[in-house]
């Protein structure tokens, strides 16, 4: 946002200084960017009237000799310019030693030069050499001054500082000069009151010669008040449309709006004088009545762009009794606007619900200076008033006159804010007493304050201020005005915590420290995916939960599981050459809340929100695994059991980990190569290869292996370990070997024998595992060692081999193996 210097010094009625504006800018909240100092170098430039013109001596072709009355002296110029005007105009003279722009842009201090023969004391100017605008056709003239005047004295407003200032979201109020002006002056202490605004010039009881009625040559209906709650109009006629006079130009253009007509120039001073975007209609091309309504699906609207659109109904419209004449809020139309044949105005002053023009904004692709104010809120109030305003600027600077009583519809009114403002809780929020002068700064804020106590101020919100919504938004104005530096530094007082923490971040720390210390990375998702990533994880659409505004398709879907957003990880690893992954993640997953049966009335009672939020620890494994002197092999199952085993023997105490190969499989899952982690017969996870589906769809060209736990079901399984005092007595291994069918599972070996070995075995291991053609068809071969204890005394030979034969027995007739 640009603002002017000079134009904030107009509305406060005071001239703090440049700097003291821009320090205070800062202070409240509003971030200043940089200040540009322009039309300091016209103060060499005065104005000349023009007394006899000849021929330059040279014959010089398209040059003209030009005597001028600079006030103390005549002086004669070459000049260039195809007409010179004639009294009682007045050019602009720049002598030696004055800085113009040449036609880079660049400044240039004025020397004598001769040009063919003749030299120049100077040259008169054209507008864009005095960086006043961009036409170079001609020289610039000005009424009203006098021969010899400095053009900064004919008009101070040239010179100035623009302000470039960079205005967040939730400030629409600093879009507009009015707004600016507020902060500085609560900010410096000055006292503000806004500026009145004049009636405009009236045409009498109805004009001459016009209807009696001025509600039939623009009648008004709002037929959605919800999108429009307010719309004002007024006519004005005998207009005469042609260019705005210097300092509105310039104005416009050191504001980056680009000069166009004295009316639509009107338009846009009110704009970023008010922050209120107006628009003005050709009345002579409407045909009434005015309606504001929704468009009508594929409505066709051609925009002063000259794009042609088909509508959607959601965008809202301005139209006449036979088409669309504006898109409210964005854009005018083509065949609606003022031209230079334009004699009667209709000038439209607004309010339109600010979601409703985004949609229509970003529909169409449009960003316009009144898009960006609507989107953001106008001040529904001010409706009136810069209506009023560009009434009146219009007949100053068009002519004509406002022709009967102003429209202002006002269909949806609203009830006033009032927030009460506790200043004991100011102090509790801030660290420091509510200043004195608390209910001076809202009132220059504009703010009224209805009734103050002595610990409390009830504060009626002007529309202007859409962002104050609530008792902390007063104290956070209070606060930014009197100033953040003056809140003293003081150490906040701590009590002592509460014995452990809450919620399960203890346990989210534990499983960090777990994981790296088992060499993994950790990685942080976004808890937004697309469908397309859940697509290619294998995700059903029905189970999934969407957003119901996203900021975009590729985060419209809260996650239900950890793993697609891991795998977009891995996908973009292997892109960037790093195949190896061992990465780890803990945190929320979102899925549909799967309460009691009682329906709403069931959440209702216990405020829970409808979605489950379970907290769960994926670990993802992709590449080779580690590897000494060996051709490098890719991680398989076993290598995503053995980190499960590793974190779950820090997490789950006693409690050993068992892993069952029947049930229903993750959709990321390999069908054959997963099993479901159990703790104390509960299932608490998932740990399996990477779907070949998966894989290809993300062309994931190395292995991968997927283990996801839900922590709130291994917390309930864990128990604590019980401590043993150690045996002194040596242990006693006895290896047996076990033909067995191929689709036994080890697992299942291994507990049997361990449950059927007897009270003095420590634990059973497998270590290998034989296939030969010795064998008999569908077949292998598995090792278990039995480790024996006592703690009283030294075991027997014999006393192991008939514990281990029981155990053996139990497997034959479990599984029909035999002893080898």
């Amino acid at each position: 946002m640009l603002i002017s210097y000079k134009w904030l010094q107009e509305i406060l009625g005071a001239d703090p200084g440049v700097d003291a504006v821009t320090s205070a800018l800062g202070r409240g909240g509003l971030e200043v960017d940089r200040v540009t100092h322009v039309g300091a170098a016209l103060r060499s430039v005065v104005l000349a009237s023009v007394v006899a013109t000849r021929p330059h001596p040279a014959g010089k072709k398209g040059l003209t000799v030009v005597r001028v009355d600079a006030g103390d002296r005549e002086v004669e110029v070459a000049c260039g310019a195809p007409v010179i005007p004639a009294a009682p105009a007045l050019v602009c003279y720049a002598p030696v030693g004055a800085q113009v722009l040449d036609r880079t842009g660049a400044l240039v201090t004025l020397t004598e030069k001769a040009v063919a023969g003749f030299t120049s004391p100077g040259m008169l100017c054209a507008e864009d050499e005095l960086g006043l605008g961009s036409s170079h056709e001609g020289l610039l003239t000005v009424e009203g001054g006098r021969p010899g005047q400095s053009l900064l004295d004919w008009e101070p407003r040239l010179e100035d500082w623009i302000i470039e200032l960079s205005v967040t979201p939730n400030r629409p109020d600093a879009l507009g000069h009015l707004g600016v002006a507020r902060d500085v002056a609560a900010v410096l202490g000055l006292p503000f009151r806004p500026p009145a605004v004049a009636a405009p010039r009236a045409n009498g009881a109805n004009g001459a010669g016009a209807p009696a009625d001025v509600q039939t040559r623009a009648a008004v209906e709002v037929r959605d008040g919800d999108r429009c709650p307010r719309y004002d109009g007024q006519v004005i006629e005998g207009v005469s449309v042609g260019p705005s006079p210097l300092w509105a130009r310039v104005r416009l253009g050191r504001l980056g709006v680009r000069p166009i007509t004295n009316i639509v120039d009107a338009t846009n001073l009110v704009m970023l004088e008010r922050g209120q975007p107006l628009h003005a209609f050709d009345l002579d091309t409407l045909r009434l009545p005015i309606e504001i309504r929704r468009a009508k699906p594929g409505e066709a609207f051609v925009a002063l762009d000259g794009q042609k659109l088909s509508l959607d109904e959601d965008d809202l419209v301005i139209a006449d009794a036979d088409r669309v004449v504006a898109l409210a809020g964005v854009i005018g139309g083509a065949d609606s606007g003022v031209t230079a044949t334009t004699r009667r105005v209709f000038l439209e002053s607004a309010y339109f619900e600010p979601r409703g023009i985004r949609r229509s904004a970003r529909r169409y692709g449009f960003h316009t200076e009144a898009s960006h104010r609507f989107e953001r809120e106008v001040d529904l109030s001010g409706v009136p008033l810069s209506r009023d305003r560009g009434s009146a600027l219009i007949c100053e600077l068009a002519g004509g006159e406002a022709a009967g009583e102003p429209i202002d519809a006002y269909v949806a009114p609203r009830a006033p804010r009032r927030l009460t403002l506790r200043l004991p809780r100011y102090q509790r929020i801030i660290g420091a007493e509510a200043p004195a002068r608390a209910r001076e700064i809202l009132e220059t804020l504009g703010l009224s304050v209805l009734e103050q106590k002595a610990d409390r101020l009830l504060v009626e919100v002007p529309e202007h201020r859409p962002d104050i919504a609530e008792e902390i938004d007063l104290i956070e104005e209070v606060a930014r005005i009197a100033g953040y530096d003056q809140i003293p530094s003081r150490l906040p007082r701590v009590g002592a915590a509460p014995a452990g923490a809450r919620g399960d971040y203890r346990l989210r720390r534990r499983v960090r420290q777990i994981c790296t210390g088992i060499g993994l990375h950790e990685a942080v998702t976004y808890s937004f995916l697309s469908p397309q990533e859940l697509k290619a994880a294998r995700y059903d659409d029905g189970s999934l939960l969407r957003l119901l505004n996203p900021l975009s398709e590729e985060k419209s879907v809260m996650r239900p599981s950890l793993v697609p957003g891991l795998l977009t990880v891995v996908q973009r690893s292997q892109r960037y050459n790093v195949p190896r992954v061992r990465l780890f993640e803990v945190s929320q997953v979102f899925l549909p809340w799967q309460g009691e049966a009682g329906g709403a009335s069931q959440l209702a009672r216990v405020e829970r929100p409808p979605v489950n939020e379970p907290t769960r620890l994926t670990i993802f494994l992709a590449g080779p695994r580690d590897s000494y002197l060996t051709r490098p092999e890719d991680v398989d199952f076993y290598d995503g059991k053995g980190a499960v085993e590793a974190v779950l023997a820090e997490l789950a105490g006693s409690v050993t980990p068992a892993f069952d190969l029947s049930g229903e499989a993750p959709p990321w899952a390999h069908p054959k190569k997963g099993a479901r982690v159990l703790l104390d017969g509960r299932e608490v996870g998932y740990v399996a290869e990477l779907h070949p589906d998966v894989r290809e769809a993300l062309e994931i060209t190395s292995g991968a292996v997927v283990a996801e736990l839900d922590l709130a079901a291994v917390a309930a399984a864990y128990k604590a370990p019980a401590a043993a005092k150690p045996s002194r007595f040596p242990a006693m291994r006895h290896d047996v070997a076990l033909l067995l069918p191929l689709d036994v599972p080890a697992g299942e070996v291994l507990e049997v024998l361990r449950t059927t070995a007897g009270e003095r075995c420590e634990k059973v291991e497998m270590f290998d595992r034989y296939r030969g053609e010795e064998l008999p068809a569908g077949t292998h071969s598995l090792g278990f060692a039995l480790w024996f204890r006592s703690a009283e005394r030294t075991l027997t030979d014999d006393e192991v081999d008939k514990w281990t034969k029981a155990a053996v027995d139990a497997a034959k007739a479990r599984f029909g193996a035999q002893q080898r």
